[in-house]
């Protein structure tokens, strides 16, 4: 027996090897987007977007700059109150479209009112200061600008920048609040922008909504920009400033208010203010960046991890490898497409980084699970015991070199087995052609060549086997050649020649490794010593049925004719002799006839069989005052595919025993039970039982048991019962009586339409 064990096959093994990867694959992805793991990279694929997306300096917009130049022609910071104001003086004679003078004017001073006259001569927006943590453990603090210059501003805004994790300045939330009160970002305020306000915040803490991307469109010096003490000494042409947007802040080294921002370079800073005019740029044309939330950018990672696992599993490894390549590149595409397109970042690199994870880790564990199975598989195989002597190889103690180990030898394995297979179909006894679809001869045994040359068409390779199978004509049913229009994929019949010769032939769909047909099997065997025996033994039966019993008859009829003279107990005796003699003869043919007799098979209800075979020996159990009880013959039908003649003969057996080895007055079981796809007949008795002896050649022929018989009854039901693929057995001990039971297979025919008929 070969060798085996139970192990996954190569398809589970590498199933449950996809599926710890795609949790091990879909765990990262998910920390990398919650865990903002990714960042760095993302701000990079962001930053050269950004760089190779630049756009011309805006013609609306203008800085007014706090430079050195000015610092060093009117003084040292901080200046009078009365400097700024005779700087929005000077752009109220311009006529600016709006103000946003990014100083803070917090504390208040004796020149607060002329700033405020000054304020109010133009659209001005001041900024705010948004302290975190507050005083005395506040969680913020506001400081509003003062006084008068409160009420003269056309709006108070905040200005406040967020700095990424490697404190560049990409981002800007456009409103900012708390306590019920919400302030947006000046360029958001100059820009038009309503604010939104938290209605449905409960928290008292600073909260910032409304985050956009920052898109700048230089570096540095971008913004057209003038110097604060050349609009205050008048040398700014005023078609410069007129209906333009103007910020006025600081950009003097020294002064605090510089950034790196992604423009600015390593080495440089961007002015507070100027990144204000970058963001209100961006607010006037729409261009700002949106940023999408977790949400979308673990619905990105997920959904290019996903195709590529399912791509695992449809597709070949070369395929694979250009679906990973593919989604890289669909990602970028995408992703630049939104940042270019829909002013939209779509973070890519943890669905990158996914990609990039999983593939290899794919691949590891694909060869491995293979490599493992066929290992396990090599082993089992050399662990086999065949009929192949061999010399013993012992694989190595490295992997590689026990797999090519067991390789070698599975092949050499494999070259024994083909010459095996060659010597063994050219020694069949029974003549065997293999042929292609189209009916040429491929290979053929000697027996084969034999019986060609016998109906004198020889057939080498190549030859049409057509032709020798028209020389057969159809002895009954079946197909004899597959090449027939309606041939199914294998048939079997019986043919005769011309010569007399009876041959049985088979055939059979020859298919390759992938299941494709490919050609045909075809077995030709001489039948004619075994046709010629059938008829000898039908011969015999005849004899015994007929020839035999006629004289038998002939005994009993005289004696039971007019006085013969022979003493009554020898009459008797001859009589129960002749008796025994016509049982011998029926139930030999029986047996024989139920050897060989082809089955009708058709679905049987059971409950009939029982039925009728109890009816059949009703007056025999009459006679010997023996009721026969029927159990569940009556509920449902039982239904079992079989010979209803034959099934119901060894029923009629079986009863007929337990009424012969039953005392009078004693009553005969039969049962019917299902049980597992099963349909069992118990027929029991309480008669005279038999001992351990007698049950073990029970089924034999020609077994007495204690009572007269001729032995061949149970013969014939072990006989009917083993031609339906079931079971008997018998129970039974000297003075307890005998159960036998029958188990048969029930049918898949419907059992209803069966009753319905």
């Amino acid at each position: 027996m070969p060798h085996s064990r139970k192990r996954p096959s190569a398809a589970n093994r590498l199933y449950a090897e996809w599926v710890a990867v795609a949790l091990i694959a879909t765990l990262l992805v998910t920390s990398l987007v919650l865990g903002r793991l990714t960042d760095r990279l993302d701000h990079i694929i962001y930053d050269h977007a950004l760089i190779a997306s630049g756009r011309p300096p805006p013609d609306d917009i203008v800085i007014v700059a706090i430079d050195n130049r000015s610092l060093q022609a009117i003084g040292r910071w901080p200046w009078p109150r009365s400097i700024h104001a005779r700087a929005l003086d000077r752009l109220a004679e311009a006529r600016p479209r709006a103000i946003g003078y990014d100083v803070l004017f917090v504390e208040p001073t004796a020149d607060d009112a002329l700033l405020a006259a000054s304020v109010l001569k133009s659209p001005t927006y001041l900024p705010m200061v948004i302290d975190v943590p507050g005083p005395n453990g506040a969680a913020y603090s506001i400081a509003l600008p003062s006084g008068l210059l409160k009420e003269a501003a056309a709006g108070i805004a905040q200005v406040s920048l967020h700095f990424d994790g490697d404190r560049v300045i990409r981002k800007a939330y456009l409103e900012e609040g708390g306590g019920g009160r919400s302030w947006l970002q000046l360029a958001a305020l100059m820009a038009g922008i309503e604010p939104l306000g938290s209605p449905g915040r409960r928290d008292e803490g600073l909260w910032q909504e409304r985050p956009v991307m920052i898109p700048y469109g230089g570096g540095a010096g971008h913004i057209r920009t003038i110097s604060f003490i050349d609009l205050i000494e008048g040398r700014v042409p005023a078609e410069i400033l007129a209906g333009r947007y103007v910020l006025i802040g600081a950009t003097a080294d020294g002064m605090g208010d510089g950034y790196p921002t992604p423009t600015s370079g390593e080495t440089s800073l961007m002015a507070g203010v100027e990144i204000q005019a970058q963001l209100l740029d961006a607010l006037l044309r729409g261009d700002a960046i949106v940023p999408v939330s977790d949400r979308w950018e673990l619905a990105l990672a997920t959904a290019a991890l996903w195709i590529l696992l399912i791509g695992f599993l449809r597709l070949s490894p070369r395929r694979t490898a250009n679906l990973a390549v593919g989604l890289s590149i669909a990602i970028l595409l995408l992703v630049l497409g939104l940042f270019r397109f829909g002013h939209i970042w779509l973070p890519p690199s943890a669905a990158l980084i996914g990609l990039l994870f999983v593939y290899p880790l794919w691949g590891w564990r694909r060869l491995q699970a293979i490599s493992t199975y066929m290992t396990d598989e090599l082993r089992d195989l050399q662990a086999e015991t065949d009929i192949f002597p061999r010399n013993a190889r012992y694989p190595g103690s490295r992997e590689v070199t026990q797999q090519a180990s067991l390789l070698r030898q599975a092949i050499d394995r494999l070259r024994d087995l083909r010459r095996f297979l060659s010597d063994a179909i050219g020694r069949l006894p029974d003549a065997l052609f293999v042929t292609g679809l189209d009916g040429r001869l491929a290979l053929t045994n000697a027996e084969g060549r034999r019986l060609a040359r016998r109906l004198g068409t020889p057939v080498e390779t190549g030859t049409d086997l057509r032709a020798l199978l028209e020389l057969f004509r159809p002895a009954g049913t079946g197909h004899l050649s597959p090449f027939a229009s309606d041939a199914p994929a294998q048939g079997a019949g019986e043919a005769v020649t011309e010569g007399g010769g009876c041959y049985e032939i088979r055939y059979v769909a020859q298919r390759d490794a992938a299941n494709t047909h490919v050609g045909w099997i075809i077995r030709i065997v001489d039948i004619s010593p075994l046709k010629q025996a059938e008829r000898h033994r039908e011969e015999a039966l005849q004899l015994l049925s007929h020839d035999m019993r006629a004289p038998q008859s002939a005994i009993i009829s005289l004696l039971h004719g007019p006085e013969t003279g022979i003493p009554k107990a020898i009459a008797n005796r001859i009589e129960n002799l002749a008796n025994r003699t016509l049982d011998l003869a029926e139930d030999f043919v029986q047996l024989a006839r139920a050897e060989a007799k082809p089955l009708a098979i058709e679905p049987v209800d059971l409950n009939d069989v029982v039925i009728d075979a109890a009816d059949t020996l009703w007056p025999t159990a009459r006679a010997r005052n023996i009721r026969v009880e029927i159990e569940g013959a009556y509920d449902a039908p039982h239904l079992v595919d079989g010979d209803r003649q034959l099934l119901t003969r060894a029923v009629i057996n079986l009863i007929g025993n337990a009424i012969k080895y039953s005392e009078e007055g004693m009553i005969v079981h039969c049962s019917l039970s299902e049980a597992d796809d099963h349909v069992r007949i118990t027929i029991a008795d309480r008669g005279a039982g038999m001992t351990e002896q007698q049950l073990a050649g029970l089924f034999a022929r020609f077994q007495q048991g204690p009572r007269e018989g001729v032995g061949l009854g149970l013969a014939f039901v072990r006989t009917v019962v083993a031609r339906h693929h079931g079971t008997i057995n018998c129970t039974s001990a000297p003075g307890e009586g005998s159960s036998f039971i029958i188990g048969l297979h029930k049918s898949d025919a419907d059992p209803f339409a069966e009753a319905g008929e």
